[in-house]
Parts: structure tokens; sequence; C-alpha cells
């Protein structure tokens, strides 16, 4: 099953302002052979863009696109509904030493083609996904090696502790999904096919590439208990708004929404499920002053974040589907510190006390930039108008294409930037913002001795209220009394779906995606 199908299969509807989007109704659709039964339990969802890839590890990591990997592919481990990591390929693994994981493999697991899942197998999938991965270097840049030390045994070997490894190799962060040997011994194939022991395998014969993508259950699944639907067809619709149009005209079931629509849906009596994802925040790339002086002085940096008003520039961009804070650590990840999140309260007297402290009671110049994506820009602008009563004054450059975006910050054109970031595990956030060198959240690669000796003892800690307070530690240095950067406000990633067809929507901060695979299932009537 290693390539689509560019013969048109299914008629695909126009999607016009105003018009309603044409799709055959989910429950009237075809049973896996593709005879149409009115009895086959098909769930469609309708996603506004088609996949980057099928490669598992040339996939961007995000609430559509993982959809289509999930689907097809198991990942070692596996975020829940609730945030926690349970076993899925791997039934156990423990740190047998500060830098050593290791994993125990379920038994009698088979890939989609029939081969079965092997210690083996596992190491070289891991080993295709942290050097050729689109974020494998970044995200297991630190392990040393992957090893079986026998059919069931994987032993994984870190270059320093890496507490977030259980998360990384989960079916959110992409990473651990596993490739059966036929898969990883094509990886042109790989772009187009599905080669997973998932809970359901591609269609061929029944997908068009960026229109239609069918899924039928996998006869070899180890778990065959987990399979609920006969056909799960993920649907191209072009937009937000056309997704919307299929859910409330019962011809899908769900979909990824942006802001707008789910305001939209709610008020049209659909169900929303949210959880707090996306963080939105400014960044002060030029601690050091290298661009403009003023900022080498945390006072400036301080005053800057006393001088937003988070409450206000949440509401007027997201409105309920976001929370004002400041820390970039959010509730229920290891270092999360609910008096940092309250820290900066707006107040412009406070900010403006301590820039005439540090010498600028007349303000500064600077540019600044920030991308158009999830009204980023607009943050940007609201945060900028406050500045300006301090003297403050900001040129800010939008950015639609992110790639350039950047090369910009990287190549330090922007002494302030505001930014979007998904939550991640705490460890992955700190090598983004503090240790991992030059990236676009720390362009000019700044260091900070408290920062990176905290960090040292999280990555040693012994326990977990250790490594808890080793990173609140860190993230209080850089955010509060440093003031490297802040957050502004979070965002809630939307899921619409209409509850009287499906039930078992589950998403979570540690994982916004919805497991179509696992926990969706059909309403019993």
């Amino acid at each position: 099953m290693s390539f689509l199908t560019t013969r048109r299969q299914f008629a695909t509807a126009a999607v016009a302002a105003g018009a309603a989007l044409a799709m055959g109704l989910s429950g009237c659709a075809g049973g896996s052979n593709g005879a149409s039964t009115s009895a086959s339990k098909v769930l469609t969802v309708a996603a506004s863009a088609g996949p980057t890839s099928l490669d598992p590890m040339l996939q961007s990591v995000d609430q559509i696109n993982n959809m289509y990997i999930n689907l097809t592919y198991d990942s070692l481990t596996r975020i829940d509904g609730k945030g926690n990591v349970v076993p899925d390929l791997a039934t156990k693994w423990e740190y047998t030493d500060p830098t050593t994981l290791t994993v125990t493999l379920r038994d009698g697991v088979k890939f989609s083609d029939g081969s079965p899942l092997t210690a083996q197998t596992v190491a070289k999938s891991l080993d295709y996904g942290r050097t050729k991965g689109v974020n494998g270097p970044n995200w297991l840049g630190s392990i040393a090696s992957v090893t079986a030390a026998d059919d069931k045994t994987v032993l994984i070997k870190t270059k320093e502790p890496n507490d977030a490894l259980p998360s990384l190799l989960s079916q959110r962060m992409l990473l651990g999904s596993v490739i059966s040997d036929k898969g990883l011994a094509d990886p042109q194939a790989l772009k187009s096919g599905s080669y997973g022991a998932g809970a359901y395998m591609l269609d061929t014969a029944s997908t068009v590439a960026n229109d239609t993508y069918t899924f039928v259950p996998n006869k070899n699944y180890w778990d065959q208990g987990k399979i609920k639907w006969d056909k799960i067809v993920i649907k191209v619709v072009g937009n937000a708004a056309a997704a919307l149009q299929a859910v409330q005209s019962g011809s899908a079931d769900l979909f990824s929404a942006d802001a707008p629509t789910a305001t939209a849906a709610k008020a049209a009596g659909l169900a929303v499920a949210t959880a707090p994802f996306g963080l939105t925040g400014i960044e002060y790339n030029d601690r050091d002053g290298v661009l403009v002086p003023a900022l080498k002085d945390p006072r400036v940096r301080q005053a800057l974040n006393y001088a937003i008003d988070r409450k206000s520039i949440a509401d007027a961009v997201y409105k309920d589907l976001s929370i004002p804070g400041t820390t970039p650590v959010q509730k229920g990840f290891p270092g999360y510190n609910e008096e940092d999140n309250s820290a900066y309260a707006y107040d412009m007297d406070k900010a403006k006390q301590l820039l005439a402290e540090a010498g600028y009671a007349n303000g500064f110049s600077f540019n600044m930039s920030s991308p158009t994506a999830n009204n980023t820009n607009l943050m940007a602008q609201a945060v900028i108008q406050s500045w300006a009563k301090l003297g403050v004054n900001a040129n800010l450059t939008t950015y639609t294409d992110l790639g350039q975006l950047t090369t910009d910050i990287l190549a330090k054109k922007y002494p302030v930037s505001a930014f979007n970031y998904g939550a991640l595990p705490t460890y992955v956030q700190s090598k983004s913002f503090f240790t991992g060198g030059a990236t676009q959240f720390n362009a000019f690669n700044t260091s900070n001795d408290q920062i990176t000796q905290a960090l040292v003892e999280a990555s040693q800690a012994t326990t977990e209220d250790a490594r808890d307070a080793a990173y609140r530690k860190a993230w209080h240095t850089a955010v509060i009394d440093q003031a490297w950067l802040t957050n502004v406000y979070t965002r809630f990633q939307p899921t619409v779906y209409n509850d009287k067809k499906i039930t078992g929507v589950d998403i979570s901060t540690q994982n916004p995606v919805v497991d179509l695979a696992w926990t969706v299932t059909p309403v019993t009537k």
C-alpha cells in the first residue's frame, strides 16, 4: 500500500462563500470493502489541508497533520485524553540509569504488512526519525544511540539526562511512530503510503491525494477491540469555514477548528472541545543590548512587561478561547508556577518608574517582527500601542512566510519578536528558549549561569518534586527576574464535533490532537 492513486475517485464539491459543502453523508458511506451499507460505521473528518507527508518523520506536528499519521502508526507511548503518558507499543519504560531509558515492547504485535514488531526494527525506526526527521535533531538530539538488547527490549542512551523521552516517543510528537522494515527500506514510498502498526491502514484505491484519504481497519492490529469504525474518511475541504459547513450539514462529524469557527460552532449548537495549548508572547532577543542598548538592562525589559495588559489583549484577540498569563510553562508540565503566571500584572506607573530608573524616561525605539499566524500580529500591535504610552516605539514587520521569519530572526535583524509556540515538554521548551544553541527563540544565543545550573539540577533530579523545583527556578529566573521573554496569553485549541453522532473527543494541553484511532467512538442509541 505504498502509492496514492492519482485518478480522481470522488467528485469534489466547489466550496464558495455562502455555499453549502456537498459531501456524502457519513452514515451512508461504504464499508471497508467498498460496498454501500447503511449499517457501516463511518467516521468522516473535515480537514482544512492535506498532510505535509505520510512519512511520520517528515510530517509537521499539528492538530491536522497528526490525524493522518496517528491512524496508521502506533507509537511507543501514547498520551491519553487526560494528558497522561500510557503504554502503546511499549508496555513499560524505565530509566535504568540517568542516561538510559529501557523500553519493553508489547508481545505479538504485527505491522499492517504482517511482519512482526521487533526491537531491532524499533531501533532502526528511531534512528531514522532522530537523524532524518524534521524535528528529530532538535527533539531527540540528546540521544547518543538506540540498540536492541533482545527482541523485546530497546535501550535508548542519551548524552545527558532527558526526562521528556516518554512524551517525545508518543503519538503527539510523531517521532516514536514505529515504521516497518519494508517502509524503512523505501523512504520515498513512505511519503504516500502507510507502513505502521496502527489500528487502521490507508485504502489507496479510495484515496485521492489532497482530496480524500480513506482508512480501513488493520486486520493485524494487536487489539481489535479498539477498532470502532468500519472506515475513517478525512476529507480535505480547504478552510475552516467549509469544515464548519460540513459538520453543520451532517456530511462530516468533526474538524480541528480555529477561534472564529469555534465561536460560530457554539452558536450553531455544535459541541466544542478545547484545551489550552498555543503560547503567544514577546521575546526580547537582544538581551545584551547589541542592537538596542536599552534592552541590556533587565529593568527595561521588566518595564515593557508591566505595560502589557494581558487580559484586555486576550479578550480582544481571542475572547473566551484564551487565558492571559505570563509564564510559557503550562499547567500540568514540570516547572509551572501559578505565582509566576500572574506576575507582571498591568501597571503603567510601575513601568514608567522602572524606565526612569534605568535612564530611559523618554523611551527608545527598536524594530520588531511577528508572524501573522494565529493572529499573533494583532497581539503584537496591541502591545505596541501600550508601549507607545511609555515613549517606546516599535516598528513592526509582519510575516506570512514562517520560514523567512525564522531566517531573519536568526540573522539577528530583530531585537524583539512576537512568537507562537505550542505547549511542549519542559525539557524541550528549555532547549528551545535557553540551552539549545541559537534558535528563533534565542537568536542571540544568550546564556545565564543560574538558568543553566537550574536545568542541570533538573536533569539530575531523582524525584519529580526535585525536578519540578529545578525547572521552576530556571523559568522564574528567565521570565520574572531577567525578563528574557513573556507570554501574553495561551490560546485554546478547539475541536468542533457533532455530539449526537460521536463521543470520546478528548484533548489536553499535553496532546491537543483528537485520538481518532482509540477514543472517538459512535454514539450508541
